[in-house]
């Protein structure tokens, strides 16, 4: 099987395994996850470290190797790297799941390649791994390589949504790394949060099919609609529901109510549009 399609199925895995451990109830009741422990949640972290391109065993067994690579993660990410797998760990691994391709150097490597074969810039490699020189990579040396701009640029432009505003709001936190509200660490943002008062209707941003309504962890009351040719928009924070998984929804329709629902420090709506399992900047396609 063809390393990536490997991945790709090691991800659905993954995907299962992950439901319960990354909901924010979930981190509240349960234990961190460290050295000497063992069983399912750690095998889901192992599987989720070889998806993002790290070698190790999955055993199920948090050993010094699983320690090791936990702590080079965090302090790539800008977290205290102390080997400890906690909710702002976690968080951060699920934004890089989705957001960022992982990449090994190899000899001859530079960022000028890097950035022509993903379809990015030079600079926003350099910021997502916060690079003391970027002129200067070694063999072996793990990035983390931005995936939108990839996943967009794969998107024909006939095939691209004619999008809608899902709410109308001033954008209080746009895409890309900040320093979360409620957590008060460095993390991905995976979408844009547009401020409007609790109570507001959210609209379809596109016509298409129901596939997630209901509570979605620290995304809250969330609703997830697919579009077809594997474009989904993603709806969250809400007060309210208004539609069901399976219904059939036109752009414009009212499928919400805007909420403080799941970790959050106010009324907002969270958008994300994801083409297959990365996010894509939602300004980008926005009118």
């Amino acid at each position: 099987m063809h390393p990536w399609r490997r991945r790709r199925a090691q991800s659905v895995v993954t995907a299962v395994l992950l439901t319960a451990v990354l909901s924010w109830g979930a981190w509240a009741q349960s234990s961190l996850l460290k050295r000497g422990m063992r069983g399912g949640e750690v095998l889901a972290l192992q599987q989720l470290l070889v998806e993002l391109g790290y070698s190790l065993a999955q055993d199920g067994i948090f050993g010094a190797e699983t320690e090791g690579i936990v702590k080079k993660v965090q302090k790539a990410i800008g977290l205290t790297p102390d080997g400890v797998v906690g909710s702002l760990t976690w968080e951060a691994l699920r934004e890089l799941q989705e957001s960022v391709v992982t990449y090994t150097v190899q000899r001859g490597d530079n960022l000028t390649k890097l950035a022509r074969r993903y379809n990015t810039t030079v600079a926003q490699i350099s910021v997502y791994n916060s690079l003391p020189n970027p002129d200067r990579l070694l063999p072996g040396q793990v990035l983390y390589i931005p995936a939108p701009t990839l996943a967009a640029a794969s998107l024909a432009p006939a095939n691209r949504l004619d999008l809608q505003w899902p709410v109308q709001g001033s954008v209080s936190s746009g895409y890309g790394y900040r320093i979360h509200p409620v957590l008060n660490a460095r993390h991905f943002h995976g979408g844009i949060d547009i401020a409007a008062p609790e109570g507001t209707a959210v609209k379809a941003a596109a016509a298409g099919q129901v596939v997630k309504a209901g509570n979605m962890g620290n995304y809250g009351l969330g609703v997830v609609i697919d579009h077809g040719s594997g474009v989904t928009t993603w709806y969250g924070h809400n007060s309210k529901l208004s539609v069901r998984v399976g219904d059939v929804v036109k752009q414009g329709q009212t499928i919400a109510l805007v909420g403080k629902t799941g970790l959050t420090t106010g009324p907002h709506l969270d958008f994300r549009i994801k083409i297959g399992d990365h996010t894509v900047d939602p300004l980008q396609w926005l009118p």
